[in-house]
């Protein structure tokens, strides 16, 4: 009788140690999957960010630009003024 009531607890730890396993294994490959799409959202905000700076030093640039434009109109329209 202590022998059945022995396998029958050998039985159920192993069935218990089992369950937690799989549970534990499930809980990681979600932490897994989690970790890869932040990853994944990192990398993307690291892509925006680059274009964003890249975008910011083109239209600084246009503004040099429409200020240079800007300025020789002026002068244009002075020298014309003056005829």
């Amino acid at each position: 009788m202590t022998e059945q009531i022995s396998h029958f607890l050998d039985t159920a730890l192993a069935i218990a140690i089992g369950v937690f396993g799989w549970i534990f294994k499930k809980f990681a490959d979600r932490l897994d999957k989690d970790e890869d799409r932040l990853t994944k959202i990192e990398v993307e905000l690291a892509t925006q960010r680059e274009r964003d700076t890249a975008v910011e030093n083109r239209m600084s640039g246009l503004e040099t630009t429409v200020k240079e434009i800007n300025s020789k109109l002026d002068r244009l329209m002075e020298m014309m003024m003056k005829k």
